[in-house]
């Protein structure tokens, strides 16, 4: 119990002195379409939250079909409520998720649509 609430205090005066960083939310949830805002073919933010896809990758901003990937992403995240099942944290702070809409994997669509490749390589932000 003791280091529970230590790492919760501590969790906290890391976010007082860095009010930059990003959010995760180590539970599954869900956010309104609403609330989502896509960065490129693989990442969103969901609020404070920055989230990358998990199992593929999608062609960097400014590459080939990157815009692409994020029109479909971001059509794919409008649909409706969308689920964030957080599996990782990466080395840039974002939350690596599945992520479902209406019980879909979204990953798994950019993937068979071609829009994104599947990550074969496993580490932490896989």
């Amino acid at each position: 119990m003791r280091a529970i609430v230590a790492t919760l205090l501590l969790a906290a005066a890391t976010a007082v002195a860095e009010p930059q960083r990003r959010v995760t939310i180590w539970h599954p949830h869900v956010v309104s379409p609403a609330v989502v805002r896509v960065w490129d073919g693989d990442t969103f933010d969901a609020g404070d939250e920055r989230v990358r896809l998990r199992g593929v990758d999608a062609p960097e901003r400014g590459s080939p079909g990157a815009d692409a990937a994020a029109r479909r992403l971001r059509e794919l995240l409008r649909q409706g409520p969308v689920t964030i099942v957080p599996r990782a944290e990466d080395a840039y702070g974002r939350t690596v998720a599945d992520v479902y809409v209406a019980g879909v994997n979204v990953a798994a669509v950019l993937a068979a649509e071609g829009l994104a490749t599947v990550r074969t390589r496993r580490g932490r932000n896989d």
